[in-house]
């Protein structure tokens, strides 16, 4: 089981940083229990798939700036790559206004690991509504209120799980997802 780290219900400063330290954070988490032999943590912004021929994981190029840009009206710039094991992370951000976008997959999921993955998210302070429509199985959770919201939708298609975090309404992280899930 993995713990995810999310930010406190606190001001837009501690929000973001939370939300940043939360990226690199999940970048390293798995369902397995025992670590991976050829797990590394990497960061780099390359623009070259990961996928092999019949499938695999998706890469931060599957989801160009401009995408995420134009999906949630955001101005974020190309992301930045972390890749551990089954999982990647591609942040996006931007500094005008301030703004961090996750887009992470993880592959080798399960129901059950996507059903314990959501338990942690309503263990620690942020409830889970689910979310019918897309994927396998979905569920959205918001923290923050006001202008400072993020809201987070996770979807399960197949073994891949997709997580989609933005400053963002949850029916523009939604169409992102959309957006995103042909491409696993």
């Amino acid at each position: 089981m993995r713990t995810l780290l999310r930010p406190p219900r606190l001001g837009a400063g501690l929000l973001l940083a939370g939300t940043v330290a939360a990226a690199s954070a999940l970048s390293g988490c798995s369902s397995s229990s025992t670590p991976s032999a050829s797990s590394s943590s990497s960061s780099s912004s390359s623009t070259t798939s990961s996928r092999s021929s019949g499938g695999g994981a998706a890469s931060c190029s599957d989801v160009p700036a401009s995408e995420v840009n134009s999906a949630l009206g955001t101005t974020v710039g190309d992301p930045s790559s972390t890749v551990n094991g089954p999982v990647t992370v591609c942040t996006y951000k931007s500094t005008s206004p301030v703004a961090t976008v996750i887009v992470r997959f993880q592959t080798g999921m399960t129901q059950s690991s996507f059903t314990s993955d959501r338990s942690q998210f309503d263990q620690h302070g942020e409830p889970t509504q689910s979310v019918s429509g897309i994927g396998d199985a979905a569920y959205s959770s918001s923290i923050g209120s006001g202008q400072y919201t993020n809201n987070t939708l996770v979807v399960l298609k197949g073994s891949t799980e997709l997580l989609v975090t933005a400053p963002a309404s949850l029916a523009q992280v939604q169409a992102l997802a959309q957006q995103i899930l042909p491409k696993l």
